[in-house]
């Protein structure tokens, strides 16, 4: 009869299964990243095709911007072997705030937020990543 605690139990090792992942951005977009990261907070746990459709029907100018570069994440899901376009999700999206633009002379006030009249034009870059929900 063999003694029960010396029987030592098969370990099985599991191997990580390697998620593809898929990127997509626009730079130097003319639009704030505060307006961009207003919209973005709205979608950000959504899955990427519902995203699309609440950003189609949304009516800000950022929401078409940011259509556009998730337009351009699936179709790049779509061109990559092994990526199911369905089977997305959103790892991140970042807006990160874009070179100072070009100044605009304003007539009115000159208080602290407006440097002497002069309003800079902001702009921003969008990072986008989806990663395979498998």
């Amino acid at each position: 009869m063999i003694k029960q605690k010396n029987i030592k139990k098969a370990k099985t090792i599991q191997k990580p299964v390697e998620r593809k992942i898929v990127t997509a951005g626009a730079s130097f977009v003319h639009q704030s990243p505060r307006k961009l990261r207003l919209v973005a907070d709205a979608v950000r746990e959504l899955d990427p095709d519902k995203a699309i459709g609440q950003l189609k029907l949304l009516p800000h100018r950022s929401a078409g911007i940011l259509l556009k570069v998730f337009q351009q994440a699936m179709g790049n899901a779509k061109n990559s072997p092994g990526v199911s376009p369905g089977g997305l999700k959103i790892k991140s999206l970042q807006i990160e705030e874009g070179p100072r633009g070009p100044k605009r002379a304003d007539v009115h006030a000159h208080g602290a937020r407006y440097d002497r009249g002069v309003r800079r034009k902001r702009m921003a870059h969008i990072k986008l990543e989806l990663i395979s929900k498998e």
